[in-house]
């Protein structure tokens, strides 16, 4: 009996591992340079007249039989309170999940100021795939800097 177990824990865990790795093969594409197209692509809507988007990268994957094939992306805003206000009333704070998050960016340019300039949202799954940075200190038009970023 014992022996069968010992079989499929090793048997799931082989499986496990060639899951990840089918996972990370998934064929991709970055897409980068246009920031409008990417803001686009993102929020389904033009970039506001108030928001600036200062970097931006979409990830984009191809279709693969058991992989979640929706765009990753990170992308920096400035872009007024009442904008930043409608994306954290569906968030909520999380202080733990933000040095997780720093700590695999995809672009160097995602929030690269100490963790304590910051104050960080995330979506309510357990997981926690899109993440709102929101810099503590405004820009000098009453504009915050934010990195919103899904992956």
């Amino acid at each position: 009996m014992l022996s069968h177990l010992k079989i499929l824990i090793v048997g799931a865990l082989i499986f496990l591992a060639g899951c990840h790795t089918y996972t990370e093969n998934t064929p991709r594409e970055y897409f980068e340079g246009d920031n409008a197209a990417n803001y686009q692509r993102i929020f389904k809507e033009a970039v506001p007249a108030d928001v600036t988007v200062v970097n931006s990268v979409v990830v984009g994957y191809s279709w693969r039989l058991g992989v979640v094939t929706t765009d990753d992306f990170e992308i920096e805003l400035i872009a007024p309170p009442s904008w930043i206000n409608g994306w954290k009333k569906d968030l909520f704070l999380d202080t733990l999940g933000i040095a997780a998050r720093k700590a695999r960016p995809i672009r160097p340019w995602y929030a690269p100021k100490p963790l304590d300039a910051y104050r960080s949202y995330r979506d309510h799954t357990s997981v926690g795939y899109i993440h709102l940075l929101e810099e503590t200190a405004p820009e000098p038009d009453g504009r915050i800097r934010v990195f919103l970023s899904k992956h």
